[in-house]
């Protein structure tokens, strides 16, 4: 008797086991799929199309309408499925070759969650969760100036991603500020671009 339930526990592991692995395999299939699509995407620039508003106060005191296009996240933060986008977009950077790849895949994963950090504000979400996803666009961005920096060839493609990479950095502070958020935390990370910004500028004019 004992000897029958073991086989069949037994059984049922396997079954299992085969179940999850088809399950990895496929979900694998996809995310590598997705990947060939989505550099394919970047390439032609076919991703960035949802355009982000904002106000920029120039030198002389007048205020001017200015937009930053990036690509549409469908799945907010604090959805049960936002988990498995993270953990999705983790394993895009690890499937990416080279340092431009990563950076370029860094950059549009920042532009995402700035997107999303404009969204939750509209739709008037709590501050933490604002908080958390806004700090992830700026570390995804830094990430991307990171990476990019480790590529040894200094071709006509890696300059056009620096550039990319710094215009955004731009862009978030004014898009930051045009919030007009009371929020310690959200301060702070206005700073932050700020300084790393100003910091990229220098760079550019040493070069």
């Amino acid at each position: 008797m004992n000897s029958l339930l073991n086989k069949k526990i037994f059984k049922l592991f396997g079954y299992l086991f085969l179940f999850t692995a088809c399950l990895i395999i496929l979900f694998w299939s996809l995310v590598s799929a997705g990947f060939e699509n989505l550099k394919r995407d970047i390439r032609d620039n076919n991703l960035r199309n949802v355009p982000i508003e904002y106000v920029k106060e120039i030198w002389n005191g007048e205020k001017i309408l200015k937009t930053y296009k990036v690509t549409e996240s469908n799945i907010e933060p604090g959805e049960i499925m936002y988990p498995l986008k993270k953990f999705r977009d983790k394993l895009w950077i690890l499937l990416s070759r080279t340092p431009k790849e990563k950076a370029e895949i860094y950059l549009l994963i920042a532009d995402k969650r700035m997107f999303e950090t404009t969204d939750l504000i509209k739709n008037q979400k709590n501050d933490n969760l604002i908080l958390e996803t806004l700090n992830n666009s700026i570390h995804d961005l830094k990430e991307a100036k990171k990476n990019l920096l480790e590529e040894k060839k200094r071709d006509i493609e890696f300059f056009k991603i620096e550039q990319q990479i710094n215009q955004a950095g731009l862009a978030y502070e004014d898009i930051v500020k045009s919030f007009n958020y009371k929020n310690e935390g959200i301060d702070k990370i206005i700073n932050e671009l700020e300084d790393w910004n100003q910091k990229n500028k220098e760079q550019n004019e040493k070069d």
